[in-house]
């Protein structure tokens, strides 16, 4: 009688209780995923060229400098997009204060791209060294920030 019952339940599962479960993970997939956001496609390309440095032969200066304009346009762009957490939040002067801060922020990253492109350029390691650790500091701010984790 146990095997029978056992049996029954196992059927039961596998008719019922599996695609129900199955059918309720996939819509509980959000129809867009923030990685697919304009927003997130400008930061990918500012994160993939910056990336791109690490894997680079350190005498490649030319090579470098165009990482870091890539990394640059790739912030240009993403200034004209607003962070999805700012977007969401109730409109006043929180959300325009958040917002300018944004730009700023950008802003802030985009010069400091430009500076390491142009220390490239110099092919000067110092100066190379101090644009970048601003890049890093931007970035950290940013995502503490502007990035739902």
């Amino acid at each position: 009688m146990t095997v029978l019952v056992l049996m029954k339940m196992n059927t039961i599962f596998n008719r019922i209780v599996l695609p129900v479960m199955t059918v309720s993970l996939v819509l509980a997939q959000p129809t867009m995923a923030d990685d697919d956001t304009p927003l997130a496609k400008t930061m990918e390309q500012m994160s993939d060229a910056l990336k791109s440095l690490r894997k680079m032969d350190k005498s490649d200066w030319a090579g470098a400098a165009k990482a870091a304009r890539t990394a640059a346009d790739g912030c240009r762009k993403g200034m004209a997009f607003i962070p999805i957490l700012v977007e969401e939040m109730k409109d006043g002067k929180e959300k325009t204060q958040a917002i300018a801060d944004y730009r700023r922020m950008m802003g802030l990253s985009y010069a400091a791209l430009c500076e390491l492109e142009l220390a490239y350029l110099d092919e000067d390691q110092a100066k190379v060294d101090a644009a970048m650790k601003k890049v890093k500091a931007g970035k950290k701010e940013g995502h503490k920030k502007y990035e739902d984790d």
